[in-house]
């Protein structure tokens, strides 16, 4: 749904959808994130028009009930003539509806409209393994920026697919971003060199680094030396002997059913050096051949300013909604 970066103050909100069904993910006064139907408990009208922003209450446009930002019912126009007082409505404990089930990992917000799902770290499995490469590169977490959203004539499985393992298309998709000299690779057939994996219920790809230590494959993707200490410090050792001991750097994997994220280190100025960046997408499914893809730019919150601004400029060369409508 989210991530807590998006709302880091109490009062601040975004409105994301579950299918047909649309979410208010908020940070109340006492800066607890909590998910709530978008729905108005009198005639389900959306009580929260914007996509974002910050608000203390959300007020129905329709008959002006108003609710905390934390879902307490606080007004109802006209209580006592059209209800007959607490008699007639208990405003006592009314609140915009919760989502069924609320969890989190390292920052990221998932809801499950299954009140009796497990646990979101048992869900991940394994995964959570991988999932920590992009998602905690220092004790500080992530930040996010977007989403970019657009629309695309497909199924969402397609691209929650290719994400999850088809190395296959690289050599022919995105062999001119090689051929124009975005990638240090010669040719793009070395985009497919790595091992796919399946881990619980996510699943992805890696890169195959050249020969080198730990330190010398994190600089060869273009991590400066202070983020590699705090990689270091964060991750276990055999999430830093898949790089250092394995040689394979992550790069796209998708967590079922429709999240995926891509790592890769595209060059951003004249030169041999590359910047690496992490974006996040959610397949939004909008019918069976239409679907909303919303995509964030990630990255460690504890990086250097110049850094974060040469990382966004990677995502929005390489990955961003101008680079997918010109391949469309």
């Amino acid at each position: 749904m989210g991530h807590e970066s998006e709302i880091p103050q109490p009062g601040d909100y975004v409105v994301r959808r579950v299918l047909d069904d649309s979410f208010i993910v908020v940070r109340d006064e006492s800066g607890s994130v909590k998910a709530m139907f978008n729905m108005c408990l009198h005639r389900g009208m959306q009580v929260c028009r914007a996509e974002m922003g910050n608000a203390s209450h959300f007020r129905c446009p329709y008959h002006g009930w108003s609710y905390r930002n934390d879902g307490r019912i606080v007004g109802l126009p006209f209580h006592e003539e059209a209800y007959g007082g607490e008699a007639g409505f208990n405003r006592k404990g009314a609140r915009l509806l919760p989502a069924p089930s609320l969890d989190s990992y390292n920052g990221l917000i998932f809801i499950s409209m299954d009140p009796d799902a497990p646990p979101l770290i048992d869900y991940l499995g394994d995964f959570a393994f991988y999932l920590d490469y992009y998602t905690k590169q220092s004790s500080s977490g992530i930040e996010l920026r977007g989403p970019q959203r657009w629309r695309v004539k497909a199924n969402w499985k397609i691209g929650a697919e290719n994400f999850a393992g088809d190395m296959y298309h690289t050599p022919q998709t995105h062999t001119s971003v090689v051929e124009i000299g975005l990638f240090r690779e010669p040719k793009a057939e070395k985009r497919k060199d790595g091992n796919t994996y399946w881990a619980g219920n996510g699943g992805g790809t890696t890169y195959k680094l050249p020969e080198g230590t730990l330190e010398e494959r994190l600089r060869y993707v273009g991590y400066p030396d202070e983020m590699i200490d705090r990689m270091k410090e964060v991750w276990s050792q055999d999430q830093l002997n898949v790089i250092g001991e394995n040689g394979f750097m992550i790069s796209a994997a998708s967590i079922f059913p429709n999240m995926s994220f891509v790592h890769n280190w595209p060059k951003v100025e004249d030169g041999d050096d590359v910047l690496p960046f992490i974006s996040i997408r959610t397949w939004q499914p909008i019918s069976e051949n239409e679907t909303e893809v919303l995509s964030w730019f990630a990255v460690d919150a504890a990086a250097p300013e110049e850094f974060k601004a040469l990382s966004y400029k990677a995502y929005l060369m390489c990955f961003g909604s101008t680079l997918c409508v010109r391949m469309g």
